[in-house]
């Protein structure tokens, strides 16, 4: 598999997640679902920045491309990640 192509299906699934996201929060409002997606939507996020991380071979490989990998933030969260989902838990638990 190339990068392209690895990057394009995390690309979907970050359109998969988003939406999931979307719909969970103002329509289902599900809270598990939501929050579900927002992780989600954050950690396919960090393997569209890192495509390598889809090909890698074995879990020593993985391991390495892990460790030096860029945007790490988006594994752990983020101040960002935080307030979007302390506002996704206040909108369900409010309305």
């Amino acid at each position: 598999m190339k990068q392209e192509v690895a990057s394009k299906i995390v690309l979907g699934f970050i359109l998969v997640s988003f939406a999931m996201l979307i719909h969970s929060t103002f329509f289902d409002k599900d809270l598990v679902d939501a929050l579900f997606g927002i992780s989600a939507t954050s950690i396919f996020y960090y393997l569209y920045r890192n495509p390598k991380m889809m090909m890698a071979k074995s879990w020593d490989e993985f391991g390495e491309l892990v460790d030096n990998s860029r945007d790490k933030k988006f594994l752990w969260g983020f101040p960002a990640y935080h307030v979007v989902v302390l506002l996704i838990i206040l909108y369900i638990w409010l309305t």
